[in-house]
């Protein structure tokens, strides 16, 4: 992206996937996504089969009074075929926080807005705008 683009409101509102990625737990999801397509890749050339991997992800409210933050619950399912018959199959699963800024963008960093875009605390006893 450019820095016009960057500047833009419209994208200001948009997830970062692959960052949201990398910041949760540490950048493991991340790190197990990859590896589970690195194996599964492997296994579908050595086999000649179809393999599959998955990742599913469930937003739960997280329970606060102001609804800024969301449990991330992030399922990997890896279907590795074998290579004479069956397959090896592993779930993952890990949870974490996102928080909620201005129009849905969803971030590991607690944002400097709240959902409906309200003035935040910039520091104790100093209230600023946030555009």
């Amino acid at each position: 992206m450019t820095d016009e683009t960057e500047k833009k409101p419209e994208y200001d509102r948009v997830t970062n996937f692959p960052k949201l990625m990398q910041d949760i737990d540490g950048g493991v999801v991340a790190n197990v996504l990859g590896l589970a397509l690195s194996n599964v890749g492997r296994a579908v050339a050595a086999a000649n089969k179809q393999g599959e991997v998955t990742i599913k992800l469930k937003l739960k409210p997280g329970g606060s009074s102001d609804n800024s933050f969301l449990d991330v619950i992030a399922g990997i399912t890896v279907d590795e075929p074998k290579l004479n018959f069956g397959k090896k199959k592993e779930d993952f699963q890990y949870r974490s926080i996102a928080y909620v800024g201005k129009g849905g963008k969803l971030t590991y960093d607690r944002p400097k807005e709240d959902v409906n875009g309200q003035m935040a605390f910039d520091e104790p006893r100093k209230l600023k705008e946030v555009r």
